[in-house]
């Protein structure tokens, strides 16, 4: 058996998601798509939001997960919502603007 075991409730669901060559911080992992076909079922990809994340993004797994994100925008219904939003309440600039 080649890979590592883990198990998806304890070592992938809420867990933070981080951009493996920034730092970023990107969402969540709200939910795993399994590949049910082979005899062991297999991470097929990570669910944060409306994004589906491959299994071959993930580049690291500890206490978050670490993942290339390419052409991903997982930031994308922060910034609108920023944008939208939080950027229109009086007094939410910067201290500059």
């Amino acid at each position: 058996m080649a890979g590592r075991v883990l198990h998806a409730q304890l070592h992938l669901l809420d867990r933070q998601l981080i951009d493996y060559g920034s730092g970023a911080l990107l969402g969540k992992v709200d939910d795993v798509e399994l590949d049910l076909t082979s005899e062991i079922p297999v991470v097929a990809a990570l669910i944060s939001g409306h994004q589906r994340i491959p299994a071959a993004d993930i580049a690291e797994i500890d206490t978050a997960v670490k993942i290339t994100p390419y052409d991903l925008n997982l930031t994308k219904g922060d910034d609108w919502v920023e944008e939208h939003i939080i950027g229109k309440i009086p007094g939410a600039g910067h201290e500059t603007d």
